[in-house]
């Protein structure tokens, strides 16, 4: 499945994925990932700078996330791609992060404000995770707040457990929908 922030974006289908990254040893990265998408494709740029200073790490990144021929258009026949910067902090197993929404949904004449936010707090343990997920969108009643429980079993085979905790009425998670329950196995080359 595409998990994302709680959600499955594809419904229970199966989905592949892949990146292509280029770090520097000053910190710098940038990269492309792409997916094949329930109705199309995404692929999504990005660009940051990563460090840490004893226990305590951080990093910037710009993200810019492209639907070339999936999902919801605008009137021009667009999907509304968005942006994003994002600033991750950790220190000693813990970490927080703001996924702030930059630019517009969208491109050309029917675009509108990117205005929403997403927040992570959370803590690792050896192979043991928790995340704590809300959204804080600029549309009314329209947020939610998750929880994800993982479990590394290997360097590349991972699970996770994430359940919706509470909702906007206009959200469309539903705090007593059923938990997801996500198996990750990741190919390094």
């Amino acid at each position: 499945m595409y998990f994302w922030r709680g959600q499955d974006l594809t419904e229970g289908n199966a989905q592949v994925f892949g990146s292509l990254d280029y770090a520097h040893s000053t910190g710098l990265y940038a990269g492309i990932w792409g997916s094949s998408e329930l109705g199309g494709t995404e692929y999504d740029l990005y660009a940051g700078y990563a460090g840490s200073l004893g226990d305590f790490s951080y990093d910037i990144a710009y993200v810019d996330y492209n639907y070339p021929n999936s999902g919801e258009y605008t009137d021009d026949g667009e999907y509304r791609d968005l942006q994003e910067v994002i600033l991750s902090l950790g220190y000693a197993g813990f970490s927080a992060a703001g996924y702030f929404g930059v630019g517009d949904y969208g491109r050309g004449d029917d675009s509108v404000d990117n205005e929403d936010n997403y927040y992570t707090v959370g803590y690792a343990y050896d192979k043991y995770g928790i995340t704590v997920g809300t959204w804080d969108r600029d549309a009314d009643d329209t947020n939610y707040t998750h929880v994800d429980l993982s479990y590394a079993l290997t360097d590349e085979l991972g699970f996770t457990v994430s359940k919706v905790v509470d909702s906007d009425d206009l959200s469309e998670m539903e705090d007593n929908d059923d938990a997801l329950f996500v198996v990750t196995y990741a190919l390094s080359f």
